[in-house]
């Protein structure tokens, strides 16, 4: 690996800094963030539904057309359902947020193995270590997790991964300095 190849300080440092802030936020009112973010998804279905209603009438086969519209009507409905039942909102969003913590923390986990040359590398390994012990917990109680644990367990997510990008950053502007990064090969 050499300097081209890295990701360049100034925006890990940005973004660790960004993730960071949006984690403590989250962190702060975890319930209202998690309910916000099921009434989003609800509204996207919604208009996401509609469009494809719309869709269906706009032409082409007969089948093409009805089968879009009928996609249309289930699509808006669920973002109806999940509107007015925010649970089952929770319990859909909890499973897939359970599928993403897998990818990102193995994602974490080979990026911390990439930059491993890099003082304060161990912080993004625990970090996608971290990641993965949220899912066992969100395994643990989904579907009765709610909406705090979407917020909660983001907020610590971006915080952690935030702060371990400050960490490399910071740790990539000593190693610039001292030309070590020139060095560096995996």
């Amino acid at each position: 690996m050499n300097s081209k190849s890295l990701p360049g300080r100034t925006t890990l440092l940005i973004m660790g800094v960004l993730l960071a802030l949006i984690g403590v936020l989250l962190l702060v009112s975890p319930a209202a963030v998690g309910g916000a973010v099921v009434r989003l998804v609800a509204l996207v279905l919604v208009f996401t539904g509609i469009a494809q209603l719309l869709q269906g009438f706009r032409g082409g086969s007969t089948t093409h057309s009805v089968i879009s519209a009928l996609l249309g009507l289930v699509v808006a409905g669920v973002g109806v359902l999940v509107w007015f039942n925010p649970q089952l909102g929770s319990g859909f969003l909890t499973a897939l947020l359970m599928i993403f913590f897998v990818v990102q923390g193995l994602w974490k986990l080979s990026m911390a193995i990439r930059f491993r040359q890099v003082r304060g590398w161990i912080w993004l390994l625990l970090s996608g270590l971290v990641s993965l012990v949220f899912v066992y917990f969100l395994w643990a109680q989904w579907p009765l997790a709610g909406a705090w644990a979407i917020g909660v367990l983001v907020g610590l997510d971006l915080l952690l991964t935030g702060f371990s990008m400050i960490l490399i950053a910071a740790a990539m502007g000593k190693m610039k300095a001292s030309g070590y990064v020139d060095t560096i090969n995996l």
